[in-house]
């Protein structure tokens, strides 16, 4: 019997280390006319990759890890490295 909760537990341990699946993000860009969205991703602990989005586009992006990357967002302006991070969740990221 013991060796059965130590046979559980040991396969319970193994399955909650998976690393998380890398899916599509939505990024949405609610600026004006003629204005862009610039969108910087940070991937945990891979590096950044910077997208540029006209007004009024929607575009998913592969490769996240949602609820562990984040992003930065700025308005006709390129980002700077002090912006603020946001987590990247599975519905709009704007």
């Amino acid at each position: 019997m013991k060796h059965a909760f130590l046979a559980v537990a040991a396969a319970l341990t193994v399955f909650a280390l998976q690393p998380a699946v890398a899916a599509v993000a939505p990024f949405a860009c609610d600026a004006p006319v003629p204005k862009v969205c610039h969108f910087r991703l940070y991937f945990t602990p891979r590096g950044t990759r910077d997208i540029v989005l006209p007004a009024g586009m929607r575009e998913g992006f592969p490769g996240v890890t949602i609820g562990r990357d984040h992003y930065c967002v700025s308005v006709d302006s390129p980002l700077t490295n002090s912006c603020i991070r946001k987590l990247i969740n599975d519905s709009n990221n704007r």
